[in-house]
């Protein structure tokens, strides 16, 4: 048996830049060798970690040998005394999401990120508007409609329309983002994040393979004006989890995602990227991670920027939390969202929304399990207005 984790990205000729990456790039560890490694780590007898494993794999949870390892469950020390049981595995995870948020009629709205940002935006929550969107074979002319690859060449290739992001209209976890500053139409050539220089024509290529069915194009949003000394000029967004109670949504946990190392995206399974835990009343960070499992590591200063991270504050966090907690209301039939939302000079704004969160980030960024009492209430909250949806529908179709 063998699981994966991430190792560091590979490094690749200019001639060989893929514009984006369209899967993750992990290698494959033996469960033997991986028990040796966190037993050497650790100090812990090998067949003490195996059971272990061995009852964490039957509980609740239902972890993996991978979710053992992501997690670090093997290291005490790291957990600082946290609970391994309220760890939720990442199949545990997906089968309580599609429990939670059993309206899957709803799904769609939030898989097509140009409709769910079109729909928050009319609430009038804020968000990252199109600036155009690439929709080949599109016969109806409009401003903000690239309906060919001469189109798109021409929108790449016009320096007006930067700095600017761009991302398929529906993906996950930011596979097939681009992130470009800049153009040089004589080379045509793009200036993207990293210091990398894309030929216009191989990225046309590559939009056209992978994402023909859609590719949106927004303007690349910086982060608040207090946040650039400490992170850079790329967004840094928070996880927000709003779960539905009796009383209306509220949220739940949070994690703060943080770019580096040249990355297009702050999703943490990028190398190099960090992820904080936050202190949830003040909105300040009271330890970062980077890496996970083997390659799991403190972070105090940020490696680019050298600034101290510890203690630094997302601005605005009192109103971040109630925009997704706004968010929640208008999303009635999710009882547990994923939102991923910026800091910026203009206030929070709302980058995506999730209706199969990742509990791993909130699990890593605090170093403890999501299982709870307030989770446990919105399953059984969840599982009852499922039953009764279901016997509506029944009921409305014996009427037929």
């Amino acid at each position: 048996m063998a699981f994966s984790f991430l190792s560091k990205q590979k490094t690749e000729a200019p001639s060989e830049v893929a514009s984006f990456d369209t899967a993750h790039d992990g290698s494959q560890v033996s469960m033997a060798e991986s028990m040796h490694l966190a037993a050497r780590q650790t100090g812990a007898p090998p067949m003490q970690l195996m059971r272990e494993y061995s009852r964490l794999a039957f509980g609740p949870g239902k972890l993996s040998f991978e979710d053992y390892v992501k997690y670090r469950l093997f290291d005490d020390a790291w957990l600082a005394g946290a609970e391994k049981a309220d760890f939720i595995g990442g199949r545990r995870n997906r089968d309580l999401v599609v429990e939670i948020n059993y309206r899957h009629d709803w799904h769609g709205l939030l898989t097509n990120k140009l409709v769910s940002q079109a729909y928050l935006a009319t609430y009038g929550l804020p968000t990252i508007a199109p600036l155009a969107i690439y929709a080949p074979g599109m016969t109806i002319a409009a401003g903000d409609l690239l309906r060919s690859r001469d189109e798109l060449r021409a929108f790449l290739l016009d320096e007006r329309n930067y700095p600017l992001f761009g991302k398929p209209v529906e993906s996950f976890q930011s596979l097939g983002a681009l992130a470009l500053l800049g153009c040089d139409a004589a080379k045509g050539e793009l200036l993207a994040v990293g210091d990398k220089r894309l030929t216009v024509e191989a990225t046309l290529d590559d939009i056209e393979k992978h994402y023909s069915a859609g590719y949106l194009f927004q303007r690349m949003v910086k982060p608040h004006h207090d946040l650039i000394p400490a992170i850079g000029e790329r967004l840094a967004t928070v996880r927000i989890l709003t779960i539905a109670t009796p009383d209306g949504p509220k949220a739940f946990r949070a994690g703060w995602k943080i770019p580096a190392a040249g990355n297009v995206a702050d999703n943490f399974w990028r190398s190099g990227n960090m992820l904080a835990g936050l202190d949830f009343e003040t909105g300040r960070i009271v330890r970062a991670t980077s890496g996970v499992g083997f390659e799991m590591k403190n972070v105090t200063r940020h490696p680019d920027t050298g600034a101290e991270l510890i203690g630094l504050a997302v601005p605005d966090w009192e109103k971040m939390k109630a925009t997704a907690v706004e968010g929640a209301k208008v999303l009635r039939h999710f009882g547990i969202i994923g939102w991923d939302m910026a800091a910026t000079d203009d206030g929070p704004v709302i980058v995506e929304a999730n209706e199969t969160p990742d509990f791993g980030l909130v699990q890593i960024a605090d170093r403890r399990g999501i299982a709870c009492k307030e989770l446990n209430d919105l399953i059984s909250m969840q599982q009852t207005e499922s039953a009764a949806h279901v016997k509506r529908i029944k009921e409305s179709v014996a009427r037929l």
